[in-house]
């Protein structure tokens, strides 16, 4: 985690040799499904050498069925285990899906997992036990966690104390909210419209949220490679 800015995108949304040639950094998609070992081990050996990968944490560990996104693999479970996945039960189900996302995070030699909890994931006393106790007792190793909380419950100053607790990194949408001011690093995903790129003062916002610490950006929006490539040269964001 060297460079101060690292820009890039959730998935490959070009092909990887195009991608790499001007991106450094990608947020692989292992959130809604797990690739096969084989598939990332083909995207650590296309990277080229100073490239660096950020994992989705599975969402058997966030999502509840009910939940968009919730990863086809759980729907395939009997009735009876599916209602044991997401919002960090303590369940074999949840273990497992945190074990595959940290075998992903070797296989592609990352330092980041990315936990996106959806607006159903509320900040009740049941759920926040159960989300300190996953964080407390799953091994984490070297690995820095991230964690983007959705839903108007979850205001700044309570994402911010559960991250202090936790030792997480919030990561933020910096078109929608400011970057929190603690911690020497940031985690942006910022969201972009469905149609089109995103525009000059967007881009202008999110380079300045990234202005006065190490940042990493992740794009996941139509354009978000060209919007991707717009960010690193100032002379594009136009």
């Amino acid at each position: 985690m060297t460079e101060a800015l690292r820009v890039g995108c959730a998935g490959f949304p070009v092909g990887r040799d195009r991608y790499w040639r001007s991106l450094s950094f990608v947020e692989a998609r292992t959130g809604e499904a797990m690739p096969r070992p084989a598939t990332l081990s083909a995207w650590r050996a296309d990277a080229p050498d100073g490239a660096e990968f950020a994992v989705q944490a599975y969402r058997l560990i966030t999502h509840a069925p009910s939940d968009r996104g919730f990863p086809p693999a759980g729907r395939r479970l009997t009735p009876a285990r599916r209602p044991l996945c997401g919002w960090f039960r303590d369940s074999l189900e949840v273990h497992e899906a945190w074990l595959s996302t940290k075998a992903a995070a070797e296989a592609l030699g990352a330092r980041l997992v990315v936990f996106e909890t959806p607006a159903s994931f509320a900040p009740g006393p049941d759920r926040l036990r159960d989300m300190y106790r996953f964080f407390r007792n799953e091994a984490r190793g070297r690995l820095a966690l991230v964690w983007q909380a959705h839903g108007a419950e979850w205001t700044p100053r309570l994402a911010d104390k559960v991250c202090a607790d936790l030792g997480l990194l919030r990561g933020v949408d910096p078109l929608r909210e400011a970057p929190p001011s603690r911690g020497s690093l940031r985690y942006l995903r910022p969201r972009g419209p469905r149609v089109g790129g995103l525009g000059v003062d967007d881009l202008s916002t999110i380079r300045a949220a990234a202005a006065d610490a190490p940042s990493y950006v992740a794009f996941s929006h139509r354009d978000a490679f060209r919007d991707a490539e717009r960010l690193l040269s100032p002379r594009r964001i136009s």
